[in-house]
């Protein structure tokens, strides 16, 4: 079993992976619904909806609680929380714009609204990564390896499906 950095590490890479070609998907946007533009998007839409979404989830159930135990602030995650809110925000509006693709609706007003959400969500997810790979470098130093074990193994089990 990996331990917990590496853990995170993992998904962090693959959640990497795929929010890289998002500035590339909304600059995209532009050219209109061109078969690449389709393809591309359709792929991110499968791995934020399948994949990132369920990771989302563990890691706010698994991490944060453990977090604000050692950190013994209630409120210190409340950012990290309101981040992961705004992030579900802008993947459901992808889904939005997805039917709108597929119902041929991709006017200008529709075409703005696709860049801001992608770039958004690139934005956003860039620092929250960065951020939660800082607290679990905090649960690596302060935690016993039984309580690490644990964690890893919730996340592991709650996101299942390949990152």
């Amino acid at each position: 079993m990996l331990s917990l950095p590496e853990t995170a590490h993992k998904h962090e890479a693959a959640i990497l992976a795929h929010l890289e070609r998002l500035p590339a998907l909304a600059d995209m946007v532009v050219d209109g619904p061109t078969e690449a533009f389709m393809a591309l998007f359709e792929e991110e839409c499968l791995f934020i909806t399948g994949q990132l979404v369920p990771h989302v989830q563990a890691v706010e159930a698994a991490l944060y609680p453990e977090l604000e135990r050692v950190m013994k602030d209630l409120h210190s995650l409340v950012p990290m929380r309101h981040e992961h809110e705004e992030l579900t925000r802008l993947m459901d509006s992808l889904c939005r714009y997805r039917a709108d693709l597929e119902e041929g609706r991709m006017g200008v007003a529709e075409q703005t609204g696709l860049r801001r959400a992608l770039y958004r969500l690139y934005a956003i997810l860039k620092v929250h990564l960065a951020e939660e790979e800082l607290f679990v470098g905090v649960l690596d130093h302060t935690l016993s390896e039984e309580q690490k074990d644990a964690l890893a193994h919730a996340m592991s089990h709650a996101t299942a499906e390949p990152l």
